[in-house]
């Protein structure tokens, strides 16, 4: 169990990106090695075989500067009402999902997770954040059905909040917001003097 509002970092996270990239570099030996073996680098002009090695060199060398820099950024927050995730290299970025939004929170890990020890918490809500799938993932962490757990369990302790709604639907006690009754009640004044003037019309 993590602290409560206090930051934490995914422990896991550069070991599972540097499997990746392991594995690409397997991939990329392999298609090198086989180019090879039927004599295409060989016959090829130089600016060819510069073409084809050096992006793949770059890339790799960028990944390798980037996957501990992204580390050092990247940190998750439980707090009293929500979950915070921050990260950024060159653009500093940082996810909120309050508790009461969450809809769903899932468990996973996936064969190179299982490798490293690791696992990922899907965050799911409803009609918040605009988009599909999990809002905010948790992801590089060794505990995370523990993590999972928690999540769940500050959920559990907080009422939903509607989201067709709007966050103003309701008030704290789950009765609707003055301002909906302001609007009702003005809504029947105006529905009242309509049929006022109806009957007048009819009886002249």
């Amino acid at each position: 169990m993590r602290p409560e509002n206090e930051w934490f970092k995914p422990e896991k996270l550069t070991a599972y990106y540097y499997l990746y990239e392991a594995v690409a570099v397997v991939v990329l030996v392999a298609v090198g090695a086989f180019l090879a073996s039927l004599g295409v680098l060989s016959e090829a002009p130089l600016w060819v075989v510069s073409l084809v090695v050096v992006p793949p060199v770059l890339a790799l060398a960028f990944l390798t500067w980037w996957i501990p820099a992204f580390y050092r950024t990247a940190a998750y927050r439980f707090t009293d009402d929500e979950i915070e995730y921050r990260r950024g290299v060159f653009f500093q970025q940082k996810t909120t999902v309050p508790y009461n939004r969450i809809t769903n929170v899932d468990a996973t890990q996936g064969p190179v997770e299982r490798l490293v020890g690791a696992g990922s918490v899907g965050v799911h809500t409803a009609g918040y954040g605009g988009q599909v799938g999990a809002e905010l993932t948790v992801s590089g962490v060794s505990d995370y059905e523990p993590i999972r757990d928690q999540v769940l369990s500050n959920v559990r302790q907080r009422r939903p909040v509607a989201t067709e709604g709007g966050d103003d639907a309701t008030d704290e006690a789950g009765q609707p917001s003055r301002d909906r009754e302001n609007l009702a009640s003005e809504e029947l004044a105006e529905l009242r003097r309509i049929r006022e003037l109806l009957e007048r019309a009819f009886e002249e």
